[in-house]
């Protein structure tokens, strides 16, 4: 049965490599997407008011 431990390790293995590559690749593509999505909507336009002291 050794021979059948070590192949489940394998496919555990490979398994979570794949899951944690696949979140990393989701999570970096998002990351892009919301970047560029702040810059565009960071344009602050700024006006001067007078103050009137009473």
């Amino acid at each position: 049965m050794p021979q059948l431990d070590f192949v489940w390790w394998v496919i555990n293995f490979i398994l979570i490599w794949v899951c944690l590559l696949t979140v990393l690749s989701i999570l970096l593509n998002n990351k892009e997407e919301i970047e560029v999505s702040e810059s565009s909507s960071t344009n602050i336009n700024k006006e001067t008011t007078t103050w009137e002291w009473v």
